[in-house]
């Protein structure tokens, strides 16, 4: 548990609490989730599909979640991973519910509608999980010599950003990392993201490659 005290504009202080994402934290994060993500894919599926998506990273020994909490009421949160194959057990354990899910949501979201075609490939990948055997538990140290540290999704609310929840919560995340051995940590951002890429830029992130959707960066920690 990590607490940090943040000054606002009108010079009195917040103390924000950065702690793992538990279960009981899962309605809100993914409350938070629809909000920081209203223009994403994810952000228009609802709040049982983001349930389900954040609690991959809930007691997982690859995936991380970690909540940023005032006067303990979560108003940011970070997902993260060491898994090169991070949904495998989201796709393979909801599959039916998942199928559901997407179905109604295609039919009720014009959003849906017009952006599942760029998303083929994540169905793709969840089918093929019906056909392989479940993963074993992995033993997080065995990642360390050749799967990469990456931060996934980061989100504040929009009522509590510009006053630092976001740089606590990457440098909680890096923190993490460097004690568990990594050297680095890696990102990517959609292209036309510009808010996201500003602030990667200013928390210390350096651009390492582009193209026409995305813009990937590493940190060194």
């Amino acid at each position: 548990m990590f607490f940090y005290v943040l000054k606002q504009k009108h010079h009195y202080k917040l103390d924000i609490m950065v702690d793992p994402i538990r279960l009981n934290d899962l309605p809100e994060i993914a409350r938070l989730y629809e909000d920081a993500f209203a223009a994403h894919f994810l952000g228009h599926m609802g709040p049982k599909f983001l349930k389900l998506f954040c609690a991959q990273f809930v007691n997982s020994p690859t995936n991380y979640g970690f909540v940023a909490k005032c006067n303990g009421r979560p108003v940011g949160f970070l997902l993260g991973t060491i898994d090169s194959e991070p949904f495998y057990q989201f796709y393979h354990q909801n599959f039916i519910v998942l199928s559901l899910l997407v179905m109604k949501k295609y039919l009720m979201d014009a959003y849906v509608r017009k952006h599942i075609t760029k998303r083929l490939g994540y169905i793709l990948v969840a089918i093929k999980t019906l056909f392989t055997s479940p993963k074993r538990e992995s033993n997080p140290n065995l990642y360390n010599t050749f799967v990469s540290a990456r931060l996934l999704a980061i989100g504040v609310d929009s009522n509590s950003r510009g006053i630092g929840i976001a740089n606590k919560l990457t440098s909680h995340f890096c923190a993490q990392m460097k004690r568990e051995g990594f050297k680095k940590v890696g990102l990517s951002a959609l292209a036309w993201n510009e808010r996201a890429i500003r602030f990667y830029k200013r928390d210390g992130w350096i651009q390492e490659e582009s193209s026409e959707t995305s813009v990937s960066f590493i940190r060194s920690i």
